[in-house]
């Protein structure tokens, strides 16, 4: 059974090690921190058991748009369905905060994170060159809703 809650200050270790796991990057604990400070609704894990498998991190970038920072799902839990249950509620969240767009960054070489996001109706808006800590250009993504 999956759970889908708010994150908790003491879920801090394990969304650090999902992220560093499927995104490759390390943040400090005090990332994590602030951004469920600064909008807790934004912030998600998915827990299968009380372990925490997949967590979802958005802020709020004025009054009308949204931001998904990241979205990781741990590798032994991908394709069930966790990262769109997660984009779902993020989506509902943000329209019940009278956003009017959501967006994203993503790799240009994820392409299964780009067939993802334009499934869930997200369209690539431009592109960030160098954006990542490898240099990697990325795609900046939006959805209107």
């Amino acid at each position: 059974m999956i759970e889908v809650r708010e994150f908790r200050p003491e879920d801090v270790d394990s969304v650090s090690e999902i992220v560093q796991a499927t995104l490759g990057e390390f943040y400090p604990r005090s990332l994590y921190l602030e951004k469920s400070r600064q909008w807790l609704d934004g912030f998600m894990v998915a827990l299968n058991d009380g372990r925490i498998m997949a967590m979802i991190m958005g802020v709020l970038e004025g009054r009308a748009e949204s931001r998904v920072l990241m979205l990781a799902v741990s590798a032994p839990y991908r394709h069930r369905g966790i990262g769109s249950r997660l984009m779902a509620d993020f989506i509902r969240k943000s329209a019940m905060h009278g956003i009017g767009r959501i967006t994203l960054e993503v790799r240009k070489s994820n392409i299964g994170a780009l067939r993802f996001y334009s499934r869930l109706g997200f369209q690539i808006s431009g592109v960030l060159p160098m954006y990542y800590s490898d240099m990697e250009d990325g795609f900046r993504m939006v959805k209107v809703l």
